[in-house]
């Protein structure tokens, strides 16, 4: 059993793993690093499509719903609530994230020497500024949805400082 680090963005996101005695990120797209932050459900298809796939495909003209920039839905109500995909049917908000953490999981299981069941999932210093019950709420919606896909333990990395304070001492 080993370990990944999912850097979940609201752009996009990358997996690192252990390499010896650093880490390197995995392929996720090809053999490029990052993946855009996107799904796109084709109902033309019935399939759905990810990262720059998604952006293509939606751009193709293909009907269905492209879904980006996820992240911001965790620590709001429109987690639990459900969007329309085009055909008729919908899909939780939530279970999106999750169906994106399962694409990058399984692309960074195929280059890993054993099965990925931890991580540390990078998160940024606040969720959502300014109410931090929204903040704790983003935190366990995004643990829950990595905990559905097999990620059963969890730790939280800061993926960057927070800025400096712009007021001057008076």
């Amino acid at each position: 059993m080993t370990y990944c680090a999912i850097d979940f963005g609201t752009s996009n996101s990358a997996v690192a793993l252990p390499d010896g005695l650093s880490i390197r990120l995995a392929p996720v797209e090809g053999e490029a690093t990052t993946l855009s932050t996107a799904v796109f459900f084709n109902t033309d298809e019935d399939n759905q499509s990810y990262g720059r796939a998604a952006l293509e495909a939606y751009i193709d003209g293909f009907d269905g719903r492209l879904m980006r920039s996820m992240k911001s839905i965790l620590g709001s109500a429109l987690g639990d609530s459900t969007t329309d995909l085009g055909d008729g049917s919908a899909i939780k908000y939530t279970n999106v994230i999750m169906l994106f953490l399962q694409h990058l999981k399984q692309k960074a299981q195929a280059v890993a020497a054993e099965p990925l069941t931890r991580a540390v999932l990078g998160r940024p210093v606040f969720f959502v500024d300014d109410d931090p019950r929204a903040d704790r709420m983003a935190q366990k919606q995004l643990e829950a949805c990595a905990h559905a896909v097999g990620l059963h333990e969890i730790t939280f990395s800061m993926s960057r400082s927070p800025r400096p304070s712009t007021t001057k001492p008076a």
